[in-house]
């Protein structure tokens, strides 16, 4: 008959086996020690190391941490208040497509750090920026998981798996800017014109109206952007971050591509869309981006990708001697890091810069050497000595 002891905090209970089993009473209801024990001390032992852990703060119910990621982070998603729809459909598209297949069927204890790094290079060798995201998004459920008591410590501990190392993207030239705006219809003229020149993100071109274009006054008023949502469609929304809202100065070349654009194809009202698809309804990304291919193939540039234009603004507007805060205002960025993307150093700037210490250094040797002149005379005695 198996005996039974009480005590301070738990039980301890001799099992027929000769074994012997520690539980105890939390959050109203009896948990048992994950396996049993060989000699009553080391039962002992484990109780006492849970009470610890509970006086800490640290305890993890041994059950939570029984539940299927999979369960668990559906949850998680649908609890997720005030996520954009594009961003929370960005996210199940993650999930489903690369974090269940390997995490799905575990539990949640037993998500390891050596499992989480064999998935993630396995994904990381062909695509290291999706790896990146996924990554980020794994370490987000299960930093949940610990706040909610579930596990002890997030497992998601590999160094750096969660930096994007985004090869750097060419920058087109001005004329191939240029060929690329000829080489599109004419109603799409005034959009490459308008992401090259002021920097606009295409979803922020696509929700553009008539009242936020000041010829006059040569500015564009960004205050929206428009993005395509599975099950939602068109979904109108505010910039990403606060920052994306801004009056961007456009140069006189663009005010005057715009002055035509808009008398040729927006209608007069105010809240007329500046930039529609060919029969006049709204942009929508996926139909403008066929006609953009075709016109990048055509002008040879077949990797370029829409949102080069923007890195074009940005670092066209470097080279003016735009500083970090002013690019940061101008392209919408919320933080330094982008903006200094656009001031990298060119080959053809550096090679400037380098030709300009050649001259100043020329200059300081010039001012620093006097002309030596040699005085042709006789002497007419020699020196006495004393």
């Amino acid at each position: 008959m198996a005996s039974r002891r009480s005590r301070t905090f738990g039980n301890v209970r001799k099992l027929p086996s000769g074994r012997y089993q520690a539980s105890y009473w939390q959050d109203g209801k009896r948990h048992s020690a994950e396996h049993t024990f060989d000699y009553k001390a080391d039962a002992d032992a484990r109780l006492a190391s849970v009470q610890t852990d509970i006086g800490r703060g640290r305890w993890v119910d041994p059950d939570g941490g029984r539940e299927p990621f999979d369960d668990y982070a559906r949850n998680w998603l649908k609890n997720r208040h005030g996520l954009r729809p594009r961003t929370r459909e960005l996210y199940w598209s993650e999930l489903n497509r690369h974090l269940l297949p390997t995490f799905g069927p575990l539990q949640l204890q037993q998500i390891t750090t050596a499992k989480v790094r064999t998935w993630h290079a396995g994904i990381a060798q062909n695509t290291p920026i999706t790896a990146a995201k996924c990554y980020r998004l794994l370490k987000s459920i299960l930093t949940t998981a610990v706040e909610d008591g579930l596990l002890v410590v997030n497992p998601c501990t590999v160094k750096r798996a969660g930096q994007e190392r985004s090869p750097e993207r060419r920058v087109p030239t001005v004329d191939q800017v240029e060929g690329l705006a000829a080489a599109v219809p004419d109603r799409y003229r005034a959009l490459v014109y308008t992401a090259a020149y002021a920097g606009l993100r295409l979803g922020e071109c696509a929700a553009l109206t008539r009242e936020r274009v000041d010829v006059v006054h040569r500015t564009i008023a960004v205050t929206e952007q428009a993005q395509q949502v599975t099950g939602l469609g068109r979904v109108i929304s505010e910039p990403k971050s606060a920052a994306g809202k801004r009056m961007v100065a456009v140069p006189d070349v663009l005010a005057d591509i715009l002055d035509r654009h808009l008398a040729q194809f927006v209608d007069p009202e105010p809240t007329a869309l500046v930039f529609t698809a060919d029969k006049g309804g709204p942009l929508i990304g996926q139909h403008f981006s066929y006609r953009f291919a075709r016109a990048r193939k055509t002008v040879g540039l077949d990797d370029l990708h829409f949102h080069d234009l923007r890195h074009f603004a940005g670092t066209m507007a470097a080279r003016t001697g735009a500083t970090t805060v002013e690019l940061m205002a101008r392209l919408g960025h919320s933080t330094p890091r982008a903006a200094l993307i656009y001031q990298h150093a060119t080959a053809e700037r550096d090679h400037a810069i380098a030709a300009g210490l050649d001259a100043l250094h020329s200059d300081a040797r010039s001012a620093a050497v006097a002309p030596v002149i040699k005085l042709e005379g006789r002497r007419t005695s020699k020196p006495s000595r004393t």
